[in-house]
């Protein structure tokens, strides 16, 4: 009887004690909010400004076009072809070679070419660069005899040194509003047939040849993006100065695309996944390269030439070239990709100029200034394989 009373007392003690500390945990918590709201200082609030509309800058770049290359190392090779060469004259582009004489060359050589950004903002991008390309002539063959002077000193340059392009660069990606841009591109660049260890071979660094290109555009969405500018550049072998246009696209399903540079560059782009992209098109290439050899001087044709003797120094060949070309690029682990390229070379320009005083001139699409020796490669397949650290 006694253990059935004190049973429910125990239990209702227990429940009121239980309940009470509860009621105390509660109350406590809501004190201290309440004191929590009461000593916060609204005040500081008063000073705050507005920041208005914030601005939106234009992207430099659209979905999966090729990536962008800061470092990249490779191997050029152009199998065996055809140059014919003219004696030292005084022709017209496109005269009859009066003698030729020919030779089979193959080419080959390292490419260096990097891009690091210096300032990467929503207000501005710019890189610096650089690069080097090397080609190594090796003749197979040769027609020439003993009386072929321009010929074998001419050839013999280029099995003797190659040529060696060396350039510095920059480029300015500058955001004008949400939708528009401008790009300006700059280099500067010393070729020819240079030697660093043979004193006659020096490179003469007031021979440095400058190009600079300059294009406005405009962004619609992110598969989309094109300019057109103007460029000073050397690309056709000699000092030209012609229009850009700028076009990259990206289709809808996002499978295929162009990446175009006109007339520098143009591109069919097929992307596979997300790893693996295949580019069909052409580049063209080319610069101006001083021919060295302060040793001998030509006497051209009496009465034909109005140049005094010409010292070979201030030779300078014009090359040009087309390069159609399938590209296959693939991702090797995180940024490091390889290029694999092949096609065939076809050659636009190869003749030689003699430059008077060493001085560089504008001939462009209708001069009228003579060439000193008129050439022409022959069409050759070449290949191309590199290694490239590109952005993420």
């Amino acid at each position: 009887m006694n253990c059935w009373i004190k049973t429910p007392v125990l239990l209702f003690t227990i429940l009121t004690v239980h309940f009470n500390a509860w009621a105390q945990i509660e109350t406590d918590s809501v004190k201290l909010k309440q004191e929590e709201v009461e000593e916060e200082d609204f005040s500081q609030y008063e000073n705050v400004n507005s920041e208005g509309v914030i601005k939106l800058y234009c992207n430099p770049k659209i979905f999966d076009l090729s990536p962008n290359r800061f470092v990249s190392v490779g191997y050029d090779y152009i199998f065996n072809s055809k140059l014919t060469t003219s004696p030292y004259g005084f022709y017209q582009d496109g005269e009859p070679n009066p003698t030729p004489r020919t030779s089979k060359f193959s080419t080959h050589g390292l490419r260096v070419n990097a891009n690091i950004p210096v300032i990467s903002k929503t207000r501005l991008l710019w890189q610096l660069g650089g690069g080097y390309v090397r080609s190594i002539y090796q003749e197979n063959s040769s027609t020439a005899d003993s009386f072929s002077n321009a010929h074998n000193n001419f050839t013999g340059q280029l099995k003797s040194y190659g040529l060696t392009s060396t350039n510095l660069n920059t480029t300015l990606f500058i955001p004008t509003g949400e939708k528009t841009f401008a790009i300006v591109q700059a280099m500067g660049e010393l070729n020819g047939t240079y030697n660093l260890s043979n004193e006659t071979q020096k490179p003469d660094f007031t021979t440095i040849r400058s190009s600079v290109s300059a294009l406005y555009g405009k962004r619609p969405h992110d598969r989309f993006q094109w300019a057109v500018g103007l460029s000073r550049t050397y690309r056709a072998g000699e000092l030209n100065y012609i229009p850009v246009v700028m076009y990259n696209y990206t289709s809808a399903n996002r499978k295929w695309g162009t990446e175009i540079l006109f007339p520098a560059r143009a591109s069919y782009r097929r992307k596979f996944n997300s790893r693996s992209i295949l580019l069909a098109g052409y580049e063209l290439e080319g610069t101006s390269y001083r021919i060295y050899n302060t040793k001998e001087s030509v006497e051209l044709k009496p009465g034909i030439n109005p140049l005094p003797p010409v010292e070979k120094s201030d030779f300078e060949l014009r090359r040009s070239e087309l390069r159609f070309r399938l590209d296959y690029q693939r991702q090797l682990k995180g940024f490091v990709w390889m290029s694999v390229q092949a096609g065939v070379r076809y050659d636009l320009s190869y003749n030689v100029d003699a430059l008077d005083g060493g001085n560089d001139f504008f001939r462009g699409f209708f001069g009228s200034q003579r060439y000193l020796m008129l050439n022409q490669v022959g069409l050759a397949p070449y290949l191309n394989v590199s290694i490239n650290l590109v952005s993420p």
